[in-house]
């Protein structure tokens, strides 16, 4: 079902972006043109509009996804970050949309958008007496507009606001749960009747049983998407959440403070690099036996020259054709991969009210282009020689200590006896020229 109310939300917003562009800044008349010829290409695109009613100032029709990898690759090409799979799972969804043009002082149109009917792989699932009894409520959930998306394009066709209707449902099944959304707004630009950004805000999101056996929250979210570039893979994206909870009543808590997340993507000469640093405050862990909290975990990734017609090629290529996907891998791969971590460290754990210094990890991994994967099957041993790696752990001698008392580390500390540099433990394992070293010793 998350995945489900993901894809709605982002199903509506950009069916409704695709929709507005175009006529954003007419009069209403011109308007309602410029939507005939919109409709008429949308169904060329992989969609279908049914049930369309008009009159002065509004309108309002069905749109439903009829061939998801032309809605897919349409919506792409648009800015939207999707994939075929995704769309594929919509297929068979509709949406009713009503249009208000000239509704405000701001507006050259307004829609509210809400599904009307649910995807063909969920209606025809196999379901059990509680699943039933769920999918039930939630047709009746659809009947009376629970899952509203409301937006507002202005007059210059430059820019568009809107809110996800505040959500307060209990879904009844073998233990009936409370499904709770509140404050979803959203602001976008537009430029050449694509999108160009969006920023997000979400108040609150939680799910919990009638006795909170489960119990699951997210506060405060905070995320915005900009393209950079001329095609959807030129973009930098990020979030913050100021607190995710997941707990099980009488067995463990789990709580995650202030996340956040910064990411690009930038693509020359057809590849793409990406980058990502990720910061999270703490993330505390408790359970009837003993608690532990992680504190200024940072992770920070990187990766380059993977191939974007490969790339684009797995989105849309049959995953049970084998000789396709070993034809796509080996594309992708055409230019040798690169892929970093330059730092992953958390600063201070506590154990049970002990706290002790943390750890660093950097490490990189390179692929060269002249491996033949074809070869890999008949000889999997083939591939070490076209790659080269480095890793490189240092742990405080505290958390060192502790480790060494836990036995599953015990046998690989009596192998590998780490460095002493600066007061700290250190590891360095190296990969290349098909020799595995660790500390400067050979283990392979």
């Amino acid at each position: 079902m998350k995945k489900l109310g993901l894809g709605i939300i982002g199903f509506v917003l950009v069916a409704a972006i695709y929709y507005i562009t175009s006529g954003a800044s007419q009069l209403t008349i011109q308007m309602k043109e410029q939507v005939d010829a919109d409709l008429a290409n949308m169904q060329t695109q992989g969609f279908a509009v049914e049930g369309r009613e008009t009159s002065e100032k509004k309108e309002h029709f069905v749109l439903s996804i009829e061939e998801p990898k032309k809605v897919a690759a349409y919506l792409t090409s648009q800015g939207a970050q999707v994939s075929a799979e995704d769309i594929e799972a919509l297929k068979g969804m509709k949406i009713g949309i009503d249009v208000a043009y000239l509704a405000d002082a701001y507006s050259a149109a307004s829609f509210d958008m809400y599904p009307v009917a649910l995807p063909i792989a969920l209606t025809t699932a196999t379901m059990d007496a509680d699943d039933k009894k769920a999918f039930e409520q939630i047709k009746k959930m659809i009947k009376k507009k629970t899952f509203l998306v409301h937006v507002d394009v202005n007059k210059l066709g430059t820019g568009f606001k809107g809110y996800m209707k505040d959500i307060n449902e209990v879904v009844e099944g073998k233990t009936p749960v409370t499904f709770t959304m509140t404050a979803l707004k959203f602001t976008g630009d537009l430029e050449k009747d694509k999108l160009k950004s969006i920023k997000q805000t979400l108040k609150n999101f939680s799910m919990h049983d009638k006795d909170d056996e489960i119990n699951i929250q997210l506060n405060n979210l905070k995320s915005n998407y900009a393209l950079t570039g001329d095609t959807s893979y030129d973009y930098d994206t990020g979030y913050t959440i100021e607190e995710i909870v997941f707990s099980a009543k009488d067995a463990f808590d789990l709580r995650v403070d202030n996340v956040s997340v910064d990411s690009d993507s930038k693509v020359k000469n057809n590849l793409a690099s990406i980058t990502a640093q990720t910061k999270i405050e703490s993330i505390h862990f408790s359970d009837s036996q003993k608690t532990s909290t992680l504190e200024t975990l940072l992770f920070d990734m990187k990766a380059d020259n993977f191939d974007m017609k490969a790339i684009e090629k797995l989105e849309t290529i049959d995953p049970n054709n084998e000789k396709e996907l070993l034809t796509v891998f080996q594309q992708l791969i055409s230019h040798g991969i690169h892929f970093e971590i330059p730092n992953f460290s958390v600063k201070h754990i506590a154990l049970d009210n002990k706290k002790l210094d943390g750890f660093k990890l950097t490490s990189s991994f390179d692929i060269d282009k002249s491996l033949d994967l074809s070869t890999l099957e008949k000889n999997p041993m083939a591939a070490i020689g076209a790659m080269d790696a480095n890793l490189h752990l240092t742990l405080s001698n505290q958390l060192f200590g502790f480790l060494a008392q836990q036995p599953q580390a015990v046998m690989a500390m009596m192998l590998f006896q780490p460095k002493d540099v600066n007061g700290k433990k250190v590891y360095k394992v190296e990969l290349k020229g098909g020799k595995v070293t660790v500390n400067d010793k050979s283990v392979m």
